[in-house]
Order: C-alpha cells, then structure tokens, then sequence
C-alpha cells in the first residue's frame, strides 16, 4: 500500500478500477447513494485532491470466470494502476457450478493479469458478512461463502496481491451485535446505503485517508458503526 499511497501524493493522476459484482456495481439497488468504491473516491479526493480517475467496473451477477471473460475490455483497456477485486458470493453459489479449485485458478490469473500490466497493483478483498441465518433458502450457498473467502486469503497469501479482508470484522459485528449488523444490510446478501458507507470507510482506511470537514458530517452515521465494529475488535 505504500507504494500506492506515494504514489497518489506525487503523480498527477492515477487510475483506480473496481472489478466485482452487486457488491461493485452502482446501480438500482444503490438506492441513489454512493456504494463504497464512491465513499472511497470522495475519501481519496479529500486525502489527497483530484488526482484519480475512479472506474467501476462491477456487473451484478457475476462470477470470477465472467469477470476474466470481460477483462481486456472492462479492466486493462484503461492501463490502471491499482485494480480492487471482490468476488465469490456468486463463484460460490452451486447454481453457477464453480468449483472452488476453479474459483481459486480464476483469482490467480486476475492476479497475473493485473500484474502483467505496466505499473499496477492489485487487492483482493472478502466481502462483508452474509446473513448466514437469514439464507435459508440457499442452504449450500451460505455453507459455501466463508470457504471461498479463505479461497481469497490463500490467493493474496501468496504476496502477489495485498489482502483487505472484511469478513473477520463484519462477522464480528453480526455476531456480537447482530442490531448493528442488520441495519446496514439491504438484504442477506447485500449491504444498503448505510452499509456501503461503512465497508467504504474501511477501506479508505488502507490508504491512510480518511474523510474530512463537511464529508465527515454526512458521514458521521457511518464514522459511528465504524467505531462500533473497532471496539469489538478490541473487545
């Protein structure tokens, strides 16, 4: 992360790509609201001034075989320097027959694929907490979820991509203070406005930034969940 950090103190623009899923992409379930690829971008602009291009690159739906499908169009087209990934809640559904050793070659050619282009970097990251309980109609799926996420931690465990690993925090916070947790999800599988602020809070974080002035009152709900999850994982 230093490495991105200077360089967004000292060149005069980087690109940024967010590869994903729902969990990425700004559409109708977002509510008119930033999802947190847009907290982070504000965040980032606040840290550090204009000095980024910020490309959602996120189709709901989609699994980590779709995402290398669209990779040359939708990712190394814009030569960037840092691209964030975050898949599995769908690899791991068993409607999409995607083994989890198939899911885990996937991450790693996304990897390569980052890699292989000139200057950038890229995270990985898990997802926020399901609502395990709350899939009672996707039995398999939710048995599933955390399986795959270690996939993600095994895959950047390799030092070929930096790790942001939610889960730990957010399943921290739905099991100790599952209130909390519910009122910053849109659904089991999916984070509202509220929760979108939080996880983008989080990872504005990694980047040694966070919100300020007028941005920090119109994030102060967030800033407060925020520390909610801190003092559990202090607890």
């Amino acid at each position: 992360m230093e490495r991105i950090i200077r360089r967004l103190e000292a060149e005069p623009m980087t690109r940024i790509v967010a590869l994903g899923s729902s969990n990425t992409e700004l559409a109708y379930h977002s509510e008119g609201c930033h999802n947190w690829f847009g907290w982070l971008e504000v965040g980032l602009r606040d840290r550090f001034g204009r000095v980024h291009h910020a490309i959602n690159a996120g189709v709901s739906g989609e699994t980590s075989r779709d995402m290398l499908a669209r990779f040359d169009r939708d990712v190394a087209h814009y030569r960037p320097h840092l691209v964030i990934i975050t898949t599995g809640g769908n690899d791991c559904s068993p409607e999409n027959d995607l083994p989890r050793n198939e899911f885990e070659g996937n991450l790693r050619e996304l990897v390569a694929r980052c890699r292989a282009l000139s200057d950038c970097l890229v995270i990985l990251q898990t997802y926020y907490a399901f609502d395990v309980v709350a899939m009672g109609d996707e039995p398999e799926r939710a048995r599933r979820f955390p399986e795959y996420m270690d996939s993600v931690r095994k895959v950047a465990g390799t030092g070929e991509a930096i790790l942001f690993d939610h889960l730990v925090r957010w399943e921290r916070l739905r099991l100790q203070d599952y209130a909390t947790y519910a009122g910053l999800m849109r659904d089991a599988m999916h984070l509202n406005p509220r929760g979108n602020m939080v996880l983008g809070l989080d990872v504005l974080r990694q980047f040694a930034a966070a919100v300020t002035g007028e941005t920090a009152e119109r994030c102060a709900k967030g800033i407060a969940v925020q520390a909610v999850m801190d003092q559990l994982g202090r607890g």
